[in-house]
């Protein structure tokens, strides 16, 4: 049986900054999921696309961007935590007994924080989708952008809470960015052409 120490695991995320690092990697990936998917529904919607269709490229694609970010993530982290294992070793030449926890601490960063990436576009690209599952593409699609700007209010409204900011403003952000996304490619859209 898996037993975790988190003992072990405090200790770990205090040397390496864990905590800040996957937080900062779960508001990227669950930013880029749903923006992402945003993205496509406004391609699915000027093009007629079925909800069929739209739910299996919805999907297919978070799946895509979770598998992206984790490997991306993964190998900038796996660089990262080297090079400050390494800063961290040369500070403690004397004491090359604390090596091992050095590597462990950092390999254990690196692996977390991919994870977080990986799965962080996941949820957040395919909970847009759940209107296609009841409702023809037509119908289902302004409810996704709803659904989709929700998300990102409350991440907003999460960020604002960590960085002691006004939340609504931090929420109202993460909306505008979605809103200008839609118009983006709304506009950039080569069905127009």
């Amino acid at each position: 049986m898996l037993r975790i120490d988190r003992e072990k695991i405090k200790i770990y995320a205090s040397m390496t900054d864990l905590v800040t690092i996957s937080r900062r990697y779960f508001v990227i990936g669950f930013f880029d999921g749903v923006l992402t998917v945003m993205g496509m529904l406004i391609g699915a919607f000027l093009s007629n696309i079925p909800s069929e269709a739209v739910i299996s490229a919805g999907i297919a694609t978070s799946l895509a961007l979770g598998i992206s970010s984790g490997w991306g993530a993964f190998e900038a982290e796996r660089v990262e935590q080297k090079v400050a294992a390494m800063e961290k070793r040369k500070s403690l030449l004397k004491f090359e007994d604390d090596y091992c926890l050095i590597d462990e601490a950092h390999s254990f960063a690196m692996k977390i924080s991919a994870i977080v990436h990986a799965i962080a576009p996941i949820p957040a690209g395919i909970i847009p989708l759940i209107p296609y599952v009841f409702l023809p593409a037509r119908e289902a699609f302004p409810y996704a952008v709803l659904i989709g700007l929700l998300l990102l209010f409350i991440v907003g409204v999460m960020l604002g809470r960590i960085s002691k900011e006004n939340v609504i403003k931090s929420g109202l952000r993460l909306v505008l960015a979605g809103i200008l996304t839609l118009v983006f490619v709304s506009i950039l859209n080569p069905v127009h052409l």
